[in-house]
């Protein structure tokens, strides 16, 4: 994933679960910077495999979320991030983080 800048509105960001997660009841992002708080979001499940980077993401086994506000990426630093998917009450699993950058 590339850098990403500060207040920046329409960036996809995506985290990989390495299991089907489409039939999950709720999919959260979770972005957290290195001061502050974390930050949830609700992700998608896209159904298409795609390639970025280098990196494949298969088809129901990655979940994404679109910047939608300046204050989602509001900290010049470093972040972690992974996702929180819930299939009942009793099986809810998540990622570990992953480090980002987040640029000026």
């Amino acid at each position: 994933m590339s850098n990403l800048n500060r207040g920046e509105i329409g960036s996809i960001i995506r985290v990989i679960a390495g299991e089907d997660i489409s039939t999950a009841a709720s999919v959260l992002m979770i972005l957290e910077p290195e001061l502050g708080a974390a930050k949830e979001f609700t992700a998608t499940v896209p159904g298409v495999t795609i390639e970025v980077d280098g990196i494949t993401y298969t088809a129901n086994e990655y979940a994404e979320y679109t910047t939608a506000s300046e204050e989602d990426l509001n900290y010049i630093g470093r972040w972690r991030k992974k996702i929180k998917y819930t299939f009942s009450s009793v099986d809810v699993k998540q990622t570990n983080y992953q480090k980002f950058r987040v640029l000026a």
